[in-house]
């Protein structure tokens, strides 16, 4: 991925301090978070935010939740949720967007990488990345298996165990099977239907603990 040029740097810290502090006055998507799991806490530390007052150039984003791709140099890429109370497929709405469209793809949460454990999982999303680092378990999260590269197994190759995780879906089934072949990872089978996040809110840290057990 390219990197961003210091102007884009100086661009994208403004968004993610804007949208954090369009979150801090928000209490329908501090609301949305809870739902999730997420505390007031770990929205902070993952810097997310929502887009109330849109930069220019980010008025078709207005209204969704900003997730940004954060490391050790900054917000390098941003990922921006829908919150719309209906079903995305039916009304042909995009569920996430990026900052803008040609923008390259990317691996969400590369700091829990630089992290000492015995092992690190891949997730089908940012969202469920985050809820595993929040449980304990370093996570990254790809935005879709056809956004995986070749460098990301040197990136996960200090860990001796890698998880992949994806939905209990089509799609997650494709991850699963594309990343037991390409880095050997150990699949974690979810019930049909669900992703981590709904093992999260459903049963909580035991329930996160029991897929690893």
């Amino acid at each position: 991925m390219q990197l961003p040029s210091p102007e884009q740097r100086i661009f994208y810290e403004q968004a993610v301090t804007r949208y954090q502090a369009d979150l801090a006055g928000d209490a329908r998507t501090q609301a949305y978070l809870l739902s999730r799991g997420f505390s007031q806490e770990v929205a902070a530390t993952a810097r997310l935010g929502v887009v109330a007052h849109p930069l220019r150039g980010h008025e078709q984003l207005r209204g969704r939740l900003c997730i940004p791709y954060l490391t050790a140099a900054g917000p390098v890429n941003f990922s921006f949720r829908c919150l719309k109370d209906h079903d995305c497929k039916t009304v042909r709405c995009p569920k996430y967007l990026p900052m803008q469209s040609g923008i390259e793809k990317n691996m969400y949460n590369v700091q829990d990488t630089f992290k000492t454990a015995p092992a690190i999982c891949v997730t089908e999303g940012e969202l469920d990345a985050l809820t595993l680092s929040t449980a304990g378990f370093p996570a990254v999260g790809l935005p879709g298996v056809k956004s995986w590269k070749k460098h990301y197994s040197r990136v996960l190759e200090d860990f001796p165990v890698i998880y992949v995780v994806g939905d209990g879906d089509t799609a997650g089934s494709g991850l699963n099977d594309f990343l037991s072949r390409e880095v050997q990872a150990r699949q974690i089978l979810l019930p049909k239907g669900m992703d981590v996040n709904d093992i999260w809110i459903k049963q909580g840290q035991e329930g996160i603990s029991r897929l690893f057990a």
